[in-house]
């Protein structure tokens, strides 16, 4: 019979007082001794707004360095005792060599840690509803019923019913701004015909509402993967007059912010 390995799953609590816990990585006694795996930390970025990575460095050091040889003892005897993170009961697995086992880590990764892959529709909702929390957050969210006319900011702005052309967010303080984004990160195949769509909306925008709209195009990549879409960037800097802004980069998030409202 193949070997058997236990395994936890380490989960994360960020807040004590919201209480919300999200599985973010898996520690196992495999074939070569303590395997420490924690590749799920960006929920908690998610969760509160920054950035966990140093919390999480020192977690994994600390399990890494540990002397227990069981779960049990690592898991109740205080070197896995955090106020952030925490172990799950022992589970099992079997493997007959390393290339098993694995494809068996692999597998409970999957089923219980990694995140499911976003579609492109997806994907387009996550930025939208990123800027409507910050809008909702600042206090200048339409709420239902209201219209571009009561000052607030409308989700879904209809430019034209014939055409069935909705831009993402619109605004009419001073004069109407309205706003298409583009969500780039994480995507496999190239967003050109997305960010022309995006870029057509703009241009009607400007034909229904004339030379007083202000066109903002938002995209959201990683800034170290802005090049990689410079042709995607491009064309809607071109139809939003320059007016354009990653969602990524605190800088230019702030710029939106400030030129939006």
């Amino acid at each position: 019979m193949a070997p058997s390995y236990k395994f936890s799953i380490i989960q994360a609590r960020p807040s004590a007082i919201r209480g919300e816990r999200v599985n973010v990585g898996l520690v196992v006694f495999g074939p070569n001794g303590l395997d420490v795996r924690l590749p799920e930390i960006r929920k908690l970025m998610h969760l509160t707004g920054h950035k966990w990575d140093d919390v999480a460095t020192a977690f994994h050091s600390v399990l890494s360095k540990s002397s227990f040889h069981d779960l049990d003892s690592l898991r109740e005897k205080g070197a896995a005792r955090s106020d952030v993170f925490s172990m799950s009961s022992a589970g099992e697995i079997r493997a007959g060599g390393l290339e098993e086992y694995e494809a068996n880590v692999a597998k409970i990764l999957n089923i219980y840690v990694d995140k499911p892959a976003l579609t492109r529709k997806e994907k387009q909702q996550k930025i939208n509803s990123e800027i409507t929390a910050m809008l909702r957050k600042v206090g200048v969210l339409a709420d239902k019923g209201q219209t571009i006319n009561d000052g607030k900011v409308i989700q879904k702005f209809v430019v034209s019913e014939d055409k069935e052309i909705v831009a993402d967010f619109a605004y009419k303080a001073d004069g109407l701004k309205v706003v298409s984004t583009l969500e780039l990160r994480g995507l496999k195949t190239s967003a050109h015909s997305k960010a022309c769509e995006k870029g057509a909306t703009l241009y009607f925008a400007r034909e229904q509402f004339g030379p007083t709209m202000t066109p903002f195009g938002v995209y959201a990549v990683d800034p170290a993967e802005v090049e990689s879409y410079h042709g995607e960037i491009e064309i809607l800097t071109s139809f939003a007059d320059g007016n354009v802004f990653n969602w990524m980069d605190a800088k230019d998030r702030q710029k939106f912010k400030q030129a939006l409202y």
